[in-house]
This record gives C-alpha cells, sequence and structure tokens, in this order.
C-alpha cells in the first residue's frame, strides 16, 4: 500500500510538468529585456564646435564644406569646417576625396569606409584594414555606407533621381462677358545617378507648358488663345561636364496662326557652371524642323520644311528659404531659309509653402520671325499657379 504526503503529491505535478516547461522554452525564447536593448542601442555621434559646445545626434553627411549634422533637439544643423572642433561617429561612412570620382560597380578600393573622427585640421578613418588620415581641406564628402553602397553597386529605379515641379493655375469671369483661363506647366529632371558625388551617365530633360483662354460674349466672335509647348532631351555624359544630346520640340500656338512645329535635332552640351547653388547649361545642336500653319483670310494653310541649328542654355538657381529660379532659352536660325527663324525664352520661380506644394510665377515668349499674315510674330504668357515640388 502507497501512501502520497501532500509534499510528494506537489513533487510529482511538478515533474510531471517539466518536460511541458522545456518544450514551451524552446519553442518561445524569452523575450529581450529593456537592458538588453538598451546595450542594442547604438551610441550617438558627438560633435563639438570651435567654442566648445557639444551636441548629440547623427552625422547625416558631409558635402561642399558643410557637415550635416542630425540632432534631436535641434535637428538638422549646418556647420562649416571653420566652427566645428571635434566630430566622432559610431556608425561607417565612406570618405571621398576631392578629384577622386566614385565609379559604378567598382571596387573604390581607395575610398576609405568606417568610422570617422575629427580633430582639428585632420579627419581619421578607422577601417577594418587599419587607420587613415585625410587633411579636412582635401575632403570632398562623407557618405554614410548604406547610401554608398546603394548608389554605386545597386541599379537606380526609373522614378528615383526625379526632380522637378508641376504647376497648375486657372480663372474665370462670369459677367456681360465670359471667360475662362487655364495654364499648366511641368518641368522635370531625370539624372543617372541622382547623386552630386558620383559623375553623371545620363540625364533626361521634360519641359511642358500650356494656357487656353477663351473669352465670350453675346453677338461678338469668341477670342480663344491655346498654346502648347512640349520639349524633351536626353544626354549622354563623356566627361563630368561634356555630353552628347538628343532633343524634340512640339509648339501649337492658335495665336500665331502655328497648327504644329516639330523640332528633331542631335548636337551637344556642356555644363558652364555647377556647384550647390547654381548650374549652367549650354547646347549647339543641328535639327530639322517641320512648321504647319492654318489658314487665315489672307493666305492658305502652309507647310515649311528647314534645316538649321538650335543654340539654348538651361539655368537653374536655388536661393535660401528653397526658392528656385529656372531660364531656358532657344534659339533656332534656318539655313536653307533665312528668314524663318524662331525663338523661344521660358523664365519661373517657384516659392515653398508648405512641405512640397508653393506657388509659381513666369513668364513665357515664343517668336516666329515669319508668320503668316494676319497673325502677329511674337507670343508673350504671364502664368502663375499652384505647385507641387518632386523629390525622388
Amino acid at each position: 500500500m502507497r501512501i502520497q504526503t501532500k509534499n510528494s503529491q506537489r513533487f510529482s505535478q511538478m515533474t510531471s510538468l517539466f518536460p511541458c516547461l522545456l518544450l514551451a522554452g524552446c519553442l518561445f525564447p524569452a523575450l529581450p529585456t529593456h537592458a538588453a536593448d538598451a546595450a542594442a542601442k547604438p551610441k550617438p555621434d558627438v560633435l563639438v564646435f570651435s567654442n566648445g559646445d557639444t551636441l548629440t545626434g547623427k552625422l547625416d553627411h558631409e558635402a561642399g564644406g558643410t557637415v550635416f549634422f542630425a540632432s534631436d533637439n535641434a535637428g538638422t544643423v549646418k556647420v562649416p569646417w571653420a566652427k566645428l572642433k571635434e566630430l566622432h561617429t559610431e556608425a561607417q561612412y565612406a570618405v571621398i576625396e576631392t578629384g577622386s570620382p566614385v565609379g559604378r560597380k567598382k571596387t573604390n578600393l581607395d575610398i576609405p569606409i568606417g568610422t570617422v573622427s575629427i580633430e582639428g585640421d585632420t579627419l581619421t578613418v578607422s577601417t577594418l584594414h587599419g587607420t587613415q588620415q585625410i587633411p579636412v581641406k582635401n575632403i570632398a564628402f562623407i557618405i554614410d555606407q548604406a547610401t554608398f553602397e546603394k548608389n554605386v553597386f545597386k541599379r537606380q529605379g526609373l522614378t528615383q533621381g526625379i526632380t522637378g515641379t508641376v504647376s497648375a493655375g486657372a480663372s474665370t469671369v462670369n459677367s456681360t462677358q465670359n471667360s475662362v483661363s487655364i495654364n499648366t506647366g511641368v518641368v522635370l529632371s531625370r539624372v543617372v545617378p541622382p547623386v552630386t558625388w558620383m559623375p553623371a551617365r545620363q540625364r533626361t530633360l521634360l519641359n511642358f507648358n500650356s494656357n487656353y483662354g477663351k473669352v465670350t460674349q453675346p453677338n461678338t466672335p469668341t477670342v480663344k488663345t491655346n498654346i502648347l509647348h512640349g520639349a524633351i532631351e536626353e544626354d549622354e555624359y563623356f566627361s563630368p561636364r561634356f555630353y552628347l544630346l538628343e532633343q524634340a520640340t512640339y509648339d501649337h500656338n492658335f495665336s500665331q496662326g502655328l497648327d504644329l512645329q516639330q523640332l528633331y535635332g542631335i548636337g551637344a552640351g556642356y555644363t558652364v557652371i555647377k556647384d550647390a547653388q547654381q548650374e549652367l547649361d549650354l547646347t549647339a545642336i543641328m535639327d530639322y524642323t517641320k512648321q504647319q500653319f492654318s489658314a487665315s483670310g489672307v493666305t492658305p494653310a502652309t507647310s515649311t520644311n528647314l534645316v538649321g541649328s538650335s543654340f539654348g542654355d538651361n539655368y537653374v538657381r536655388n536661393f535660401p528659404r528653397k526658392i528656385v529660379l529656372t531660364e531656358i532659352a532657344l534659339f533656332n536660325p534656318a539655313w536653307n531659309t533665312p528668314a524663318d527663324y524662331s525663338a523661344n525664352v521660358s523664365v519661373g520661380a517657384t516659392f515653398p509653402v508648405f512641405k512640397n506644394f508653393g506657388f509659381s510665377v513666369g513668364v513665357i515668349d515664343s517668336y516666329l520671325n515669319d508668320p503668316p499674315a494676319g497673325f502677329l510674330g511674337n507670343s508673350v504668357q504671364f502664368n502663375t499657379g499652384l505647385t507641387y515640388m518632386i523629390q525622388h
């Protein structure tokens, strides 16, 4: 006869539960504790100003002699080398010296990647293979390792590198005269690769604007305005500043009697100015142009084929508070019919208001030297509208 005490019964129950507890421990490992989280959290980077003030956070990048440092308390601050005494990072960064181009899918063994420490006029990179010291004055860019490897080794997506603006404006009047006016504009650029610390290989430029207006009044002929302009350019770089290009432009202007002007050309371009604030490109193109004019009360519909050139410029200027000025000009002399030259100039400015939204103002001047009889050769537009700024 076997007699079990209460203690022996409890011991028996515990031993019977042991296999279950062991299985649960294998299937559901212990959750990390707050202490483990704190230990795994990376230490902040430390920036020391020349006056001794200290800021903790994370180094974003360095470009053009300015350090961009993200702090939880102060946001992103811009610190020039002259105002920086020390900088110490925990993460890995690529340090690119002036005159050391970064090639795509290359090993770039001469570009050190590691933690960065700056004291005075010397930067020290601690890599897996040792340390390397670089004079601060020789540094062009400091880029985090993830961004560096993404742009060097990975293929660029179709939407990456697209910058520009999309704008639209409208107005209506209902009275003795009824009028409506609608204008749109698109200026886009896509650069491959999409970063300034690598030399550009390809660039696509797209420019489109339209202006439609109509004024009606009883017992009075309707007055209409209908202007369309579109242009696309594809650039292929052979050096950081020189490139070959293909271009196509299309124009329709009811006010000039122009049904359609088509221009197709190939040529070359050169970047005269390029820095953080501005960029100026000059282009020279050999082209073919076909002009189709509508019939007027004086002349029938006509069509003209022209062989000539296009000389143009593309200018972008960045001002404080993210204000952007753009200017595009194109002059088209015709060699087989010198009297049939044309020109187009567009100047616009974008003013941010809230996040990616702002407003824009612009002037567009289109000129035909030999329009049909009864039409003026010059057409000037002044447009304002709501703008959405694109940055991918």
